[in-house]
C-alpha cells in the first residue's frame, strides 16, 4: 500500500513538472510571437533581404578608328538546384542520363557518368547548390538552357546563374602594356590603372532577397539605385600602325636573339602616340623565339642612351654659339684619351684626321663630338650641363599613364663628378633617360622646335557624348632658335644620305634620324664580353622635308648578325616608315599635287560603279555633290577641260539580252556584270577595258563567250 502511494506521489510530482515546463514554452512563444514579434521579423528580413551592390559596368578603350581594344564582356558560373520543390523523383531519375550526356559534351571537363554520379549524389544527400561550371560564355550559357531538366524553367529545372564581367583584348597582345589592367593589391598598368575614375563608372545598390541556394534575387524596389556605367577611352592608338610595328619588332628581335626590344611612333605636331610596341623574349635562358608585352620599355625604362644623345650636345653647343656643323675637328682614328681613359668609336676604319663637325656627326665619331663639347665646356661643366636641363630631359614627362622612368643627369656639383663625366657625357654615357624622353626631343626639331608632350588619350565619352577632349600639350614653345633649328635638321639629314643609316635612304621619301649603339654598363663598368652586352637604336622622322611622323626604336642586347644601330634598330624604323608613309598620301608632296591637278580636273576616271566612285572621290575630296540623274553606273568623259558626268545602266541591257558598251570601264565592273548575265569571260591585259569580242548592241545568249582587251 506505502508502495503504491510513493509511485502516485511521484508521478504526480512528474506530471506537474511537466505541465510547469509546457506552460512555461507556451508563455515564451506567446512573448517571442506578441511582445517580441517586430524584433524578430526585422531580424528575419535583415537576414534574408538587404540591399547589395550592382557592379557598374566598365567602359571601353578604342583605338583612334574606333576599333575595341579592351571591353567587359560578361561570364557566368552555372550550378544548380537537384532538389528543388518542383522536380519529382520520377522527372529527376527520367531526365538525369540525357543531362549528363549533354553536360559533358558542353563542357568536356567530366565524363557523363561523372556528371550523372555527383547530380545522383547530390540529389540523394538534399544539397541545394551543385556548381557545374565556371566561367561559360553567353553561348554556351543559352545551349546550357535547352538542355534536359534546366529547360523546364528556373524553378522547375533548378539552375542557378551568376554573372561576372571579364576584361577582353580582342586584339590579343596588341598594345598590351599600354593597355594595361587594374586589379586588387596591385600597382595599376597602362591606360586601364590611369583612366580608372572614368572607366569603373559608379556601382548602384538594389534590394535582394536570398533564395533556396544561397542565390541573391532582386526586388523591386523604389529606392534601388542603379549602376551608373563607366565612360568609354578613345585612345590615339592606331591599329593599323601598331601591327605594323609589332611584327617588325618582333621579326627583327628573332633575328639578332635579342633580349627585349621596343618600338613608339608619335605625330609629330601633336603628339600623339600613334603605335608603342614593347617586347621580351619569354626565356631567356633557352634563348626562346617567343617573345611577349611583360614591360613597358618606352616609357619606364630610364637607360642610356649612346649616340642619339649627340644631337642633345651640339644642340646646347650650337644654342650657346660655340660650335658650327662647318667647323673641324681631329677624330684621331677614332681613339682619344681623356685621363686615363680611352674613347673608342664603333667604327671608322674608313676616315680620320681633320673632318667637319658635321661629318663627325654623320659618323657617329664619339671621339670627333667630346672633343667638341670637350673644347668648349671642360672649363664650365655647369653650363653645358644647363643647357640639357633647358631641354627638360631631368624631369619626367609627366605622362598620363603610370610607371614612368625617372631620368638622371649629373651635375658638376655631385661626388661621381669626374673629369672623364664630361666627354663620356656628351656622347651618351652616364646619363639617363626613357626612349620616350629621347624621342620627345627629337619630335621637337621636326616640330619646328615645337616640344608637345606625349599624348595616349584623344577623348573620354559617356553614352556617346565627350566628356573630355585632350588637346595637344606645348611643353616648350621653342628648345631652340631657327638657326639652331635648321642646322640640326641638316645633321639628321645627312646621317642617313652619307652617314651610319645610310642603308636606310630611299628615293621615294627621306628620312632624317640618328643611329645609337651603346654599352651596356654591368656594375659600373663597360666591359663588353659579347654582342649582348650592347644597346642599339634609331630614332627619327619622317618625310624630313615635311615631317609627319617621329620613331624610336631601341634594341636590346642582340646577339646575332650584328648589333649597330643601323643594323638591328634601323630596318624596324624603315619597315614602319615605309608601310606608314604608303597609307598616309597627304604627306606625300607629289600626291598632294596630283589631287590638286584632279581637282582642276586634269585626270582620267574609268567608268564603274557608282557607290564605289563617289567613295573614292569623297575621300580625296574631288566634287561636292553627285549629279542629278543618279545611276548604280557612271561615265565619264572630259569635255573643255571639265570632268562630265552621266549616267548609264548597263545592267538593264544585259537583262534585256543587249551586250552593252564596256569600253573605259574597270574590269572588275565588267567582269561582275558580264558573269552576272551568265556569260563566259576572258580577259587580257590591265586596267580598262579597250576592246570586247561582241560589239556593243549585239545580241547574245547564256553561256557565250566574251573577250576583253584591257589597256
Amino acid at each position: 500500500m506505502e508502495a503504491r502511494k510513493d509511485i502516485l506521489i511521484r508521478t504526480y510530482l512528474l506530471y506537474t513538472l511537466v505541465s510547469f515546463i509546457g506552460i512555461a514554452i507556451c508563455l515564451r512563444v506567446f512573448y517571442i510571437q506578441h511582445v517580441q514579434g517586430n524584433k524578430w521579423r526585422q531580424e528575419e528580413a535583415n537576414f534574408t533581404t538587404s540591399f547589395r551592390t550592382i557592379p557598374a559596368v566598365r567602359g571601353n578603350i578604342y583605338a583612334e578608328d574606333g576599333n575595341l581594344l579592351a571591353t567587359s564582356l560578361p561570364y557566368y558560373d552555372v550550378a544548380m538546384d537537384v532538389n528543388t520543390e518542383y522536380m519529382t523523383d520520377e522527372v529527376f531519375d527520367g531526365k538525369l542520363d540525357s543531362l549528363s550526356i549533354c553536360l559533358a559534351s558542353l563542357f568536356k571537363d567530366k565524363s557523363w557518368n561523372e556528371y550523372y554520379k555527383v547530380l545522383k549524389t547530390a540529389r540523394d544527400n538534399g544539397e541545394r547548390y551543385v556548381m557545374l561550371h565556371k566561367s561559360i560564355s553567353y553561348d554556351d550559357l543559352q545551349k546550357l538552357k535547352r538542355f534536359p531538366l534546366i529547360r523546364m524553367g528556373k524553378y522547375k529545372g533548378g539552375l542557378i546563374v551568376e554573372e561576372n564581367n571579364r576584361r577582353e583584348l580582342p586584339f590579343r597582345d596588341l598594345a598590351e602594356r599600354t593597355i594595361g589592367y587594374e586589379r586588387d593589391n596591385v600597382q595599376p598598368v597602362g591606360l586601364e590603372g590611369a583612366y580608372s575614375s572614368y572607366l569603373a563608372g559608379v556601382d548602384g545598390q538594389g534590394l535582394m532577397t536570398r533564395t533556396a541556394g544561397n542565390i541573391w534575387v532582386p526586388l523591386d524596389n523604389s529606392q534601388n539605385l542603379q549602376p551608373q556605367n563607366g565612360c568609354d577611352i578613345i585612345s590615339t592608338i592606331n591599329v593599323n600602325y601598331q601591327d605594323v610595328a609589332e611584327n617588325a619588332l618582333r621579326t627583327q628581335l628573332i633575328k639578332h636573339h635579342a633580349d627585349h626590344g621596343c618600338v613608339v611612333l608619335m605625330e609629330v605636331k601633336t603628339g600623339r602616340v600613334l603605335a608603342i610596341a614593347n617586347l621580351t623574349r619569354k626565356d631567356s635562358v633557352s634563348m626562346s623565339n617567343t617573345y611577349e608585352e611583360m614591360y613597358n620599355y618606352v616609357t619606364g625604362e630610364s637607360m642610356e642612351p649612346g649616340s642619339t644623345f649627340k644631337l642633345f650636345s651640339l644642340l646646347v653647343a650650337m644654342e650657346d654659339g660655340l660650335v658650327n656643323p662647318t667647323d673641324t675637328v681631329n677624330i684621331e682614328g677614332g681613339s682619344h684619351a681623356y685621363y686615363d681613359r680611352v674613347m673608342k668609336d664603333a667604327e671608322h676604319d674608313a676616315e680620320s684626321g681633320m673632318v667637319s663637325v658635321q661629318r663627325a656627326f654623320e659618323l657617329s665619331s664619339n671621339v670627333g663630338i667630346s672633343k667638341v663639347i670637350y673644347k668648349h665646356y671642360s672649363n664650365q661643366p655647369q653650363k653645358f650641363v644647363d643647357g640639357l636641363c633647358r631641354l627638360g630631359i631631368n624631369q619626367p614627362l609627366h605622362l598620363s599613364i603610370p610607371g614612368e622612368g625617372m631620368p638622371m643627369i649629373p651635375n658638376p656639383g655631385d661626388k661621381h663628378w669626374y673629369g672623364t663625366t664630361l666627354p663620356w657625357l656628351s656622347v651618351g654615357y652616364g646619363l639617363t633617360i626613357t626612349p620616350l624622353q629621347t624621342l620627345t626631343v627629337y619630335n621637337a626639331v621636326a616640330n619646328n622646335g615645337v616640344m608637345v608632350k606625349p599624348q595616349f588619350v584623344d577623348a573620354i565619352v559617356r553614352d556617346g557624348k565627350v566628356v573630355r577632349n585632350f588637346e595637344p600639350v606645348i611643353m616648350n614653345p621653342a628648345i631652340c632658335s631657327s638657326n639652331t633649328l635648321k642646322k640640326l635638321r641638316k645633321l639628321l639629314e645627312g646621317v642617313v644620305l652619307r652617314g651610319t643609316a645610310s642603308n636606310l635612304k630611299n628615293t621615294v621619301y627621306q628620312i632624317a634620324g640618328k643611329t645609337g649603339t651603346a654599352q651596356i654598363a654591368s656594375k659600373g663598368q663597360y666591359k663588353v664580353k659579347a654582342k649582348a652586352d650592347y644597346r642599339a637604336s634609331f630614332v627619327g622622322y619622317f618625310p624630313a622635308d615635311n615631317p609627319q611622323y617621329s620613331c624610336m626604336v631601341v634594341v636590346n642586347s642582340p646577339s646575332a648578325d650584328g648589333y649597330y644601330g643601323n643594323i638591328t634598330a634601323g630596318p624596324i624604323f624603315r619597315e614602319i616608315a615605309d608601310k606608314v608613309y604608303a597609307n598616309s598620301i597627304k604627306i606625300d608632296p607629289a600626291i598632294d599635287d596630283t589631287i590638286h591637278k584632279a581637282k582642276n580636273n586634269n585626270l582620267f576616271v574609268k567608268n564603274g560603279n557608282a557607290d564605289d566612285t563617289y567613295k573614292v572621290f569623297q575621300a580625296l575630296d574631288l566634287i561636292s555633290k553627285e549629279p542629278a540623274d543618279a545611276s548604280p553606273w557612271l561615265e565619264f568623259g572630259m569635255q573643255d577641260s571639265t570632268l562630265t558626268i552621266t549616267g548609264c545602266n548597263p545592267q538593264r541591257q544585259l537583262e534585256k539580252g543587249i551586250i552593252p558598251d564596256l569600253r573605259n570601264m574597270n574590269a572588275e565592273d565588267a567582269i561582275y556584270l558580264l558573269e552576272s548575265a551568265h556569260l563566259r569571260v576572258s580577259i587580257k591585259g590591265s586596267g580598262a577595258v579597250k576592246e570586247q569580242s561582241l560589239e556593243p548592241g549585239t545580241i547574245y545568249t547564256k553561256g557565250e563567250r566574251i573577250s576583253l582587251k584591257l589597256s
